[in-house]
């Protein structure tokens, strides 16, 4: 559809995409094989149609790759996740964290003592608890309109590093290109945060590609009260928790890529590649980057299990008389820390060797960035 813009429109236009445009990708890091969509960068923007207001000029980069959706209902898990032909796992969609479904007796629970049900699901007010709500129907919902007709997608990764999520699935950005439309492309991800199917989710780090049109799609959302942001919105009440949360989270995560991503010494746990590159560092000292799943004090030895992939923690053990320096780092589940050593193997698996040499370092505090030679 073609727009008619008057000078100050045109101006407030033109102001807009200079300012969406600065968060956009630099495609110098193409994966290698895939095809890139032929649409030039002059070509973008993405009216939503379950929120038609503010076009976000963005469009797939070159490691973008064409796929297809399954036949029938079976491409629509939720809000955030989708089965594409050929993949081995399903599709976990970056940046979105839709409700979860409700369904059978807390459906019905539900409808009956909205208020209830929610006080019956965060009874820890120590955690943020998922649960199902009607906000989590709605997102598949969406999901569903959205790719209506749809069959032919494109499927975005944002890293080569980091292509698959806890479980195995697929991490990536889903691109439609729209028939008739001028300017065609839409981003699933961004156009649900939009639609205030969610909110930008940031407990994995920031995007990377499209953390300003992230940030300008929750904004409209906000602003336009729709979804979970809405005023009587049956979804979760304690977004504002939940964001500081994620923001700080992602805030430790960012840190250590702009600091460490390509140092050598340091691993990021949670990549395609850490274990791969622990196996091959054999004997040699390095420091690991994760989050702590839990902390063995009375274990013989002493464990600390970092999360990496589903069963498939990293052990950092400390063989007396060494001592974890406990008084430096919060070692709760889910804190962020560094942990130096040498690695070893223990039945075939790599783990962490802390040493009298070896330190601990909290998400917030990090090690000092090396010195440039």
């Amino acid at each position: 559809m073609k727009h008619a813009f008057t000078d100050l429109n045109a101006a407030v236009f033109v102001l807009l995409l200079t300012i969406i445009t600065c968060g956009c990708k630099d495609t110098n890091n193409a994966l290698p094989g895939l095809t890139a969509p032929a649409e030039s960068s002059s070509q973008r923007n993405t009216p939503s149609k379950a929120a038609p207001q503010k076009p976000l000029p963005l469009a797939p980069g070159p490691t973008a790759q064409p796929a297809k959706l399954r036949a029938n209902d079976s491409a629509i898990v939720d809000g955030d996740t989708l089965r594409a032909v050929g993949f081995d796992n399903s599709i976990r969609l970056l940046q979105l964290d839709t409700e979860e479904l409700l369904k059978d007796e807390d459906l019905l629970f539900a409808q009956k003592d909205w208020s209830g049900y929610v006080a019956s699901k965060t009874t820890n007010k120590n955690q943020i608890a998922t649960y199902g709500t009607p906000l989590g129907n709605q997102a598949a919902e969406f999901a569903r309109d959205f790719f209506d007709g749809i069959e032919d997608i494109y499927v975005e990764y944002e890293s080569p590093l980091r292509t698959r999520d806890f479980f195995g699935r697929h991490l990536a950005y889903v691109w439609i290109k729209k028939s008739g439309d001028a300017t065609g492309w839409l981003n699933y991800n961004i156009e649900a945060v939009r639609a205030g199917m969610s909110p930008y989710y940031t407990k994995y780090g920031f995007s990377e590609l499209y953390h300003d049109a992230f940030i300008a799609a929750e904004a409209e959302a906000r602003t336009q009260k729709r979804g979970i942001w809405a005023p009587d919105a049956q979804a979760y009440p304690d977004y504002n928790r939940r964001k500081k949360d994620w923001t700080e989270r992602a805030s430790y995560i960012q840190t250590f890529r702009q600091r460490f991503q390509n140092n050598p010494d340091f691993i990021e746990l949670g990549t395609d590649v850490a274990l791969s590159t622990l196996r091959e560092r054999i004997g040699q000292r390095v420091t690991v980057f994760g989050s702590v799943d839990r902390y063995s004090p009375s274990a013989r030895p002493p464990k600390i299990q970092l999360s990496h992939r589903y069963r498939e923690n990293l052990v950092v053990v400390a063989t007396p008389p060494v001592k974890f320096p406990t008084n430096q780092v919060n070692l709760k589940s889910g804190e962020f820390i560094y942990a130096t050593g040498t690695v070893t193997l223990f039945r075939g698996t790599p783990q962490i060797e802390f040493d009298a040499n070896s330190k601990l370092y909290a998400g917030k505090n990090p090690p000092p960035a090396p010195k440039s030679p």
